[in-house]
């Protein structure tokens, strides 16, 4: 009779061998994750979709590397040292294939791989392509107790794995296991949904999202801001769905305000759009990851960006409240100054913009806003979405010496952008400006309000910068209180 067990899938809950025979008799094919052998095996097994269930002698992780090498998508459980399934079946060697009745008796049983026994078995041709018999490799369970401990020590946290399994983003990330997402979710419900991540709608529930955070090399302290960030990119009005789709460039920024900053570590200083900052290439990367592994936004799958662009990778910003002239970002949006908050924009790459020789506001707020006049195309005027403008500290200075406003500023930059309808009828452009007049005045921007406007950066260097719009989608910006107390 089989020995019963109930062993982790690699998709789902436990299963059992009595839930196998539940419905009606079960193949189950015993293998390991590094036996070429093995791989042969489930590759002609997967190419003949044969419905057999696999124990591979290997932690969760490793087995699932194993599926994704060799295109099994079928049942995977995977049997973790000490192997005590695999004693009890009395496993000399992998691939083992055993069958199994309704009443539990093991009716027949293939030691390595067998072309003609194992077709006969599973009821399937499984080709005739060389080799026809192949002996397989020792099962892990006849290994002495020293290297099982050895292979326990290096086996669970190789950053190749990652790329096998097709966790990352192209960049080596970190192995999300149980102890490190349960560390990262610090007691949070990990069954809590936060959605459909779009464009693939997979179920955004807050140990994936962890998941994703302990991938991007996030630390328990930046939850919190991953967690409303991602809140907030899964608002309707955020259109994330076409964002992740679209042949642009688009990615999304995220703009963290309140005392999560500093909670979080996050730079809003000297280099704060670029590297060197934990907090701010993880959190943003964090979000890239929940959108290219939970929604499928991978680039070349159901991400069709043209070229893409570095801050897709992840982009997230702190604003500096301390060193800016003016209320801070969410408190214009309606929340209070004490509380924490995340601001999503979708947005292109940074364009970074140097002006060192105006002295008035006007001046500066003219060159700023020229400097942003060819964003998405140089003749689609006005550009029909929001605009994200980072203000350095010595430009704010200049600014706020005339005793201006941000709104004040938004206005300048407004009024100042501004060109004859004539002038823009070349390539591409809008509407707008095909039906009006050679001499009628165009924005760039629909609206004063179309141009968002915070303060970061180091204190020396006049150099401010705006990110691309996202065009074309119908989205807005979204503001999330972040919950540093959850």
């Amino acid at each position: 009779m089989a020995p019963a067990f109930t062993l982790p899938s690699t998709t789902g809950a436990p299963v059992a061998l009595a839930d196998l025979l539940a419905a009606g008799p079960a193949v189950v094919v015993f293998v390991t994750d590094d036996c070429p052998t093995c791989e042969l095996a489930l590759r002609r097994l997967a190419a003949a979709d044969a419905a057999v269930t696999v124990v591979c002698e290997a932690p969760p992780a490793a087995a699932s590397r194993l599926s994704a090498r060799t295109g099994f998508r079928g049942r995977m459980l995977s049997e973790p040292a000490p192997y005590d399934t695999s004693r009890a079946y009395g496993l000399e060697a992998v691939p083992t294939t055993v069958a199994i009745a309704p009443d539990g008796e093991m009716t027949e049983t293939v030691v390595g791989w067998d072309a003609a026994a194992l077709s006969a078995i599973v009821g399937l041709d499984l080709g005739s392509e060389p080799p026809a018999r192949k002996p397989g490799c020792a099962a892990k369970s006849t290994y002495d107790p020293a290297q099982l401990a050895a292979d326990a020590d290096t086996g669970g946290d190789d950053p190749e794995a990652m790329f096998e399994l097709g966790w990352t983003d192209g960049l080596p990330t970190v192995a999300p296991t149980p102890e490190r997402v349960a560390a990262m979710l610090a007691g949070r419900d990990p069954s809590v949904s936060l959605g459909p991540v779009p464009p693939g709608m997979g179920e955004a529930t807050l140990e994936r999202v962890a998941a994703c955070a302990v991938l991007a090399g996030c630390r328990p302290e930046h939850f919190a801001v991953v967690e409303a960030a991602a809140r907030a990119m899964l608002v309707p009005g955020f259109n994330l769905h076409g964002q992740a789709v679209t042949t642009q460039p688009a990615g999304q920024i995220a703009v963290v305000n309140g005392p999560a900053r500093a909670a979080a570590g996050l730079n809003a200083g000297m280099g704060a759009l670029g590297p060197g900052t934990r907090a701010n290439a993880t959190i943003g990367r964090a979000l890239r990851l929940v959108v290219a592994l939970t929604g499928e936004g991978m680039p070349g799958r159901l991400d069709r960006s043209t070229l893409g662009q570095a801050g897709k990778v992840g982009t997230c910003i702190a604003e500096d409240e301390e060193r800016s002239p003016w209320p801070p970002l969410h408190v214009e949006r309606g929340l209070a100054a004490g509380t924490s908050a995340v601001t999503l924009v979708a947005g292109d790459a940074p364009l970074s913009i140097s002006e060192h020789r105006s002295r008035t506001p006007q001046e500066l707020a003219a060159a700023l806003g020229w400097g942003a006049a060819t964003l998405w195309s140089p003749n689609w005027w006005p550009i029909g979405a929001a605009t994200l403008f980072v203000i350095c500290p010595e430009h704010a200075d200049t600014l706020a010496a005339g005793g201006w406003s941000k709104a004040d500023v938004r206005r300048a930059i407004w009024e100042a952008v501004q060109r004859p309808a004539g002038e823009l009828r070349h390539g591409e452009f809008t509407n707008r400006v095909g039906a009006a007049a050679d001499e009628e005045l165009v924005p760039k921007w629909d609206s004063p309000d179309d141009i968002l406007l915070v303060v970061a950066g180091g204190e020396a260097g006049r150099f401010s910068a705006v990110f691309g719009p996202c065009v074309g989608m119908d989205w807005s910006p979204v503001t999330q209180e972040v919950r540093c107390d959850t």
